[in-house]
């Protein structure tokens, strides 16, 4: 009887193991491992966006806020959060558990992307991004507390801009059908100090540069960053910079 009970203990043992071992570390150390994983975000911030443009398919959870979400990570609910740094920080205090991977889930800096054929558009852009910044309004505008800039009158220049209408809350269409959005805005803004009237033409994200490089826009907007290396293109400077951390249990 004995020996029948350690036999049938030993098969038990060896399924765990084969189990523990097909399954594999659960942990969360990179963003490769998040493939599969059910990922908490702050309701109305970036992070949604990031998550659903994600290589890796992964079930977005969102939270009102961080209080929300920290419980939600304590308890397991979520395997991770994806949240911007400052909101990152909140989340992550000495007794709370919790911290940032050294991994950034996005450290990016976003530019306008022109045809390198057409420096003067460049310039132009330039000025008028220095010109908002000089003012505030930029700040304003990228953080969200800037408010709805009106179109500029159809009295200026027609300019056509490439933008990606899929991302909330970048650009995207509101609840009428219109386009909105942090980008949306900035490009108003641009247009309104230049003097210049912009026609929106929303494109497929990996059609952005293409259509700049090509031409068939005046210039692309949509969370594009600078690749010297590209020698069809030319990038302003930069008009925001965004950092996406991801916070685990420790």
């Amino acid at each position: 009887m004995k020996k029948v009970f350690s036999a049938a203990l030993a098969a038990l043992i060896m399924i765990s193991l084969a189990a523990c071992s097909r399954g594999g570390d659960s942990r969360i150390r990179d963003l490769d491992d998040l493939a599969g994983k059910t990922v908490g975000v702050l309701r109305g911030t970036s992070s949604e966006g990031y998550l659903r443009h994600f290589e890796y398919d992964v079930e977005v959870r969102e939270y009102d806020d961080t209080d929300a979400l920290k419980k939600a990570l304590r308890n397991g609910q979520v395997d991770c959060a994806v949240a911007e740094e400052e909101k990152a920080g909140e989340m992550t205090g000495f007794l709370s558990g919790l911290e940032t991977l050294e991994e950034p889930f996005t450290d990016s800096d976003y530019v306008i992307a022109v045809s390198a054929e057409n420096r003067i558009m460049v310039e132009n852009l330039n000025i008028a991004l220095s010109g908002i910044d000089r003012s505030g309004e930029l700040d304003r505008l990228t953080s969200g507390t800037g408010g709805v800039i009106t179109p500029a009158e159809d009295t200026g220049t027609a300019v056509t801009v490439a933008v990606d209408a899929t991302f909330y809350p970048y650009a995207y269409y509101d609840g009428e059908g219109d386009l909105a959005g942090v980008e949306i805005d900035l490009v108003r803004a641009i247009c309104k100090y230049l003097g210049l009237s912009p026609e929106f033409l929303p494109v497929e994200t990996d059609m952005l540069l293409y259509m700049a490089e090509s031409g068939k826009c005046s210039f692309a907007v949509g969370r594009i960053t600078a690749d010297p290396a590209d020698e069809g293109l030319a990038f302003t400077s930069p008009y925001l910079h965004s950092t996406q951390l991801i916070v685990v249990r420790k």
